[in-house]
């Protein structure tokens, strides 16, 4: 168990801050926050949730070094067949798990242990799970990047998002744009006038639970983070997604944020036909929906 007691010195200094100091040369500031919202460190015995809190003078700061060390540790990623939705000659669809970046040290070296000859097409972030599309050449790669320009691909998404919401449907159409910085990763929002890149999201409420609520969104357009700013700027962040909510009425905390890539409909790129896929709910996801009552 590592135990700290924050020093005189030390008062009023972030608890990320505060454990970029301790762990100089083990960790990185961004490693750190990650651990930090995944419930691995309490202040005076309280979990804590973010790594901008202030910390004080006499304040005790304790984490388990065991779990921390296995949190940290580099999982082998390894090919699951069971995971392929969709193969042929062109494309490769895959239903990718939640703690995996979409770039060339991770989902797409795990596909690359199938066929080396796979790009990616389009990309979801770390934690989200769910449908994500390869092309196997540079042909077809286009081609479906024509088809997400001419809003041929119809996207579903599924997210728990804090609080009730009382309209059952709605639309949320705007500019997004990366606002700053926050502990090393890019905010993005909400900006006026004819700044940013245009980001238009379709939703319907399915189901209202224990403070809490299931959207179904429709993602017309593909701008970095858009549902989960969306959902933020409604007043209903994601659960779990500390980078766009800091309070949240819900008790629940995820390991992550419960944001799934449902299902994905487009014509095939060589043939026309309709392709419609489905990723089912992972276990994480199933088991929130049961305790939060939205079932």
């Amino acid at each position: 168990m590592h135990i700290w007691k924050v020093a005189s010195s030390e008062s009023g200094m972030t608890l990320g801050a505060f454990l970029k100091r301790k762990f100089e040369d083990v960790y990185s500031a961004k490693q750190l926050k990650r651990a930090i919202e995944h419930h691995l460190f309490r202040v005076n015995q309280r979990v804590e949730r973010f790594a901008s809190t202030r910390v004080a003078t006499g304040d005790q700061i304790e984490c388990d070094h065991q779990k921390l060390q296995s949190f940290f540790a580099s999982p082998m990623l390894k090919f699951e067949a069971k995971r392929v939705l969709y193969e042929d000659s062109d494309l490769f669809i895959y239903d990718k798990p939640a703690g995996i970046n979409c770039d060339s040290t991770g989902i797409v070296r795990l596909v690359h242990q199938q066929d080396p000859s796979l790009q990616l097409i389009h990309r979801l972030d770390r934690e989200t799970t769910g449908v994500l599309l390869f092309a196997k050449s540079e042909s077809i790669l286009q081609k479906m990047i024509y088809l997400f320009k001419l809003f041929k691909v119809r996207k579903t998404y599924y997210a728990i998002v804090d609080g009730l919401v009382n309209k059952e449907k709605g639309t949320i159409d705007n500019n997004l744009a990366p606002l700053h910085k926050y502990q090393g990763q890019t905010v993005w929002g909400q900006t006026s006038g004819a700044k940013g890149v245009h980001a238009c999201t379709d939703w319907i409420r399915e189901k209202k639970g224990t403070q809490c609520s299931l959207m179904r969104c429709h993602p017309i357009t593909g701008v970095t983070h858009q549902i989960r700013v969306h959902m933020s700027e409604m007043g209903h962040p994601i659960l779990g997604d500390y980078q766009y909510g800091r309070q949240f009425r819900c008790p629940y905390q995820p390991s992550r944020y419960l944001l799934h890539a449902y299902e994905i409909i487009f014509p095939h790129p060589a043939t026309g036909k309709e392709i419609k896929l489905i990723a089912e709910l992972p276990s994480d996801f199933k088991q929130a929906l049961e305790q939060l009552r939205l079932i």
